[in-house]
């Protein structure tokens, strides 16, 4: 594995870490609003929201990393049969 890939790993991990701690206080803020009042019970289902919509852009994120990597992987590959 190389370098770049490895520190691509250890930096999704910890982002994906982050958003599920964003996610679980979201939902504690919820359950915490019901009683409480709605305005925590708001705040807590934007995190939640804010912690989804920051997932989908770490996918897209190793997606897009991905598929430079095999563009790259054919072009050279393209380059070796001409």
């Amino acid at each position: 594995m190389d370098k770049a890939k490895r520190k691509r790993q250890v930096m999704t991990a910890r982002d994906k870490a982050a958003n599920k701690a964003l996610e679980l206080k979201g939902k504690a803020e919820v359950r915490v609003g019901k009683v409480v009042g709605k305005a925590i019970q708001a705040k807590g289902l934007a995190d939640q929201v804010e912690s989804d919509l920051k997932n989908a852009g770490e996918d897209l994120k190793n997606a897009g990393a991905d598929l430079k990597k095999a563009g790259q992987r054919i072009k050279k590959a393209t380059k070796k049969g001409s």
